[in-house]
């Protein structure tokens, strides 16, 4: 179910920013919310259940309705950001047995697999239940999540064989692969990838759900057959193909229709409100599986679009209709027709000069003041990312204390840098080389880290760990990240002879080192670093931007040429196609914002300001602020990517940090200090 496909898995992160007031903040009984959604009869524990969830765990609520069953409740989702056991555990509890079961058995441990699967999937996870809900009677219902990219059949195969391997033996039972017949049916319909994987936890007729995108419609409406007075005009829309693994595609399979702004716009990126007209649809021809004309007149119609509304401190826009149309055919023949409608939470669009202003609240906390806020309140640690060996327990928490060494007894801090310091006590008081997390081989950078918080400190270094930062130069080459390959190669299960690109000297890890006066040979390091800036060869391997990395250095150690061009870069094509929208204007702003604090003028520096202080609004702001790149271990020239996936864990993905501690420590590294 493409529930704002295409658009909404954009939001996630801007969501998170809220605290804890309900839905029903917004659907009241006077609100647009009610206006569209109760024409479609949602149940009193229907209400219930979907205003009791927060715009912090579900940014996006709305229910579905058929013509076989317009007489009868809606079908429900909500949209989870949350991949927590515990969390699911909580939100479904109104509908679960008492013992905590549903669907003839099943638990919340039983669904880890497909909820945690970040490799394969988007944060986000829909849940839809298809009967209306008693309240704790266990019913089954559906979960759906984006892909992190379209998936070819063979990609989907394996993919598939490799998640259901992971399952429980009863779940395994009843959510059996597709068949052979059923893959090779597939084969002879156009489709541009799985963007979509679901499943459905039926007990007898459960199995895999899977949306498709479509860039050949006329060829896909040919190869199902679609009768020409259906299909008239069709073939104009935007539509996805929806398949279930228990069907063959000769069997069942559903056609979802987008509105027509979709085809250059996603719900989030359209101007305005969204157009809520019959014009954004195709017109049926009359047949008794479709809605009936004038019901479907009043939905279409139906939208919701407050640009902006108070949420706490917050200030969040609301934006909602129908979202799609499903047409299911079964048989060759069409048997229902179905309409979802839905509202989402997101960041109200900022002016081309709020971009650039700061709030005009005079007494709003800073970003800033936000920064110290969420460093404060780490109750684990200042850990970060969160690729396949885990989160960052050494390389991240060791940036944080070196960033912030300068403001460690600043009350607000103090507490929490003091508890980070003993977390990491074995490290500083007896220094080893490090790596990314404990459990990873050693690399250069994590050990640089290490190094320069030692000399910040005023704790002394030790042989060990000179000699390892000592084996990574390369003459007047540069500086490697990983200085022997056959540690790192093992860890991810490569051949050394593979690591060319990790093993290869990489400028970001170079500016770590010359950002350090202190460090050893930290002149030499700067004058290569000044000569590979000067010849245009300078490419950060681990970052998508090199601003980030330049925004370490001292202030005066670059020159204006060097920051303007690291103000006008753009990411690469490779990058800028898989990196969700929302994620790239926030990661490109925040190291923009980094760039003009550290090396901007004093007019720029206060243009820094006031663009961090319009992306960080809260502190839970900083989460997923920044992202990381993870070439192929053979890359010499992350340049060179050609394809990226998203939210992925280890080689070839863009990850971004779901923790934001970093970010932070690097935003308030980067103040300008009184002199």
């Amino acid at each position: 179910m493409a529930f704002f496909a295409g658009g909404c898995h954009h939001v996630a992160l801007g969501v998170e920013l809220f605290m804890r007031p309900s839905w029903k903040t917004f659907w009241t009984n006077d609100s647009l919310i009610e206006t569209m959604l109760a024409p479609l009869a949602p149940s009193e524990l229907q209400r219930q259940f979907l205003q009791g969830l927060t715009p912090v765990e579900a940014p996006a609520i709305g229910l579905e309705v058929s013509k076989r069953g317009l007489r009868r409740r809606p079908h429900m989702a909500a949209w989870v950001l949350s991949g927590r056991l515990q969390r699911w555990s909580v939100l479904l509890q109104p509908l679960v047995r008492t013992d905590g079961t549903f669907a003839s058995g099943l638990t919340v441990q039983d669904l880890q697999p497909f909820l945690q699967a970040q490799d394969l999937f988007e944060r986000e996870t829909w849940l839809e239940y298809t009967q209306p809900p008693r309240r704790q009677a266990g019913q089954p219902f559906l979960l759906f999540r984006h892909t992190t990219q379209p998936l070819g059949i063979e990609q989907l195969r394996d993919r598939l064989e490799a998640l259901h391997a992971q399952l429980s033996s009863r779940l395994q039972q009843r959510l059996p692969l597709p068949s052979t017949t059923w893959w090779d049916g597939l084969k002879q319909l156009p489709q541009a990838g799985a963007d979509q994987l679901g499943i459905d936890l039926d007990p007898l007729k459960g199995g895999w759900r899977f949306l498709f995108g479509v860039t050949e419609p006329a060829a896909l409406l040919d190869g199902l057959g679609v009768p020409t007075p259906l299909r008239i005009g069709l073939e104009a829309f935007p539509l996805a193909l929806a398949l279930e693994s228990r069907r063959l595609v000769e069997e069942r399979y559903c056609l979802e229709v987008f509105p027509r702004y979709r085809q250059g716009q996603t719900i989030i990126g359209y101007p305005g409100e969204i157009p809520a007209d019959s014009d954004q649809w195709p017109v049926w021809p009359p047949h008794p599986a479709l809605i009936p004309p004038s019901r479907l007149q009043g939905l279409m119609k139906a939208s919701v679009h407050v640009p902006s509304v108070a949420y706490g401190p917050q200030q969040i826009a609301l934006r909602g209709g129908l979202s799609h149309q499903k047409l299911v055919v079964e048989a060759g023949e069409l048997v229902d027709h179905k309409v979802y409608l839905g509202v989402m939470v997101t960041a109200p669009k900022p002016t081309q000069a709020a971009a650039v202003t700061a709030p005009n609240e005079k007494d709003a906390p800073s970003s800033v003041d936000h920064a110290f806020q969420w460093l404060s309140q780490s109750a684990n640690g200042w850990l970060g990312f969160s690729l396949s060996p885990g989160r960052s327990d050494l390389w991240v928490p060791l940036a944080c204390l070196t960033l912030l060494a300068h403001v460690r007894h600043d009350p607000r801090l103090k507490p929490a840098y003091l508890r980070q310091c003993q977390a990491l006590e074995p490290w500083l008081n007896n220094p080893q080389p490090v790596g990314y997390s404990r459990s990873t081989p050693t690399d250069l950078d994590s050990s640089i880290w290490l190094r320069r918080c030692l000399g910040l400190l005023q704790r002394p270094s030790s042989v060990a760990l000179d000699g390892f930062l000592a084996s990574g130069w390369i003459g007047d080459v540069g500086i490697r990240t990983y200085s022997n390959p056959q540690p790192i190669a093992e860890f991810i299960h490569r051949q050394p002879a593979e690591m060319a690109g990790w093993c290869a000297p990489h400028d970001c890890v170079l500016t770590n080192w010359a950002a350090d006066p202190s460090m050893p040979n930290a002149p030499g390091a700067l004058q290569h670093l000044r000569d590979r800036l000067r010849q245009g060869r300078f490419r950060s391997y681990w970052w998508p931007l090199d601003g980030l990395v330049l925004s370490l250095m001292p202030r005066g150690s670059l020159t204006r040429g060097v920051v303007q061009a690291c103000l006008e870069q753009t990411y690469s094509p490779a990058v800028a196609a898989v990196l969700p929208p929302v994620h790239a204007e926030r990661f490109m702003n925040f190291n923009r914002g980094l760039l003009l604090l550290r090396h901007g003028t004093t007019e720029e520096q206060q243009q820094g300001k006031a663009l961090m202080d319009a992306l960080i609004r809260r502190p839970e702001d900083f989460r997923d602020l920044l992202v990381m790149q993870l070439p192929q271990p053979e890359q010499l020239d992350p340049a060179a990517e050609v394809q990226w996936v998203w939210q992925g864990g280890m080689e070839g993905a863009l990850a971004a940090d779901q923790e934001g501690y970093l970010a932070a420590a690097l935003l308030l590294s980067a103040q300008v200090r009184s002199k």
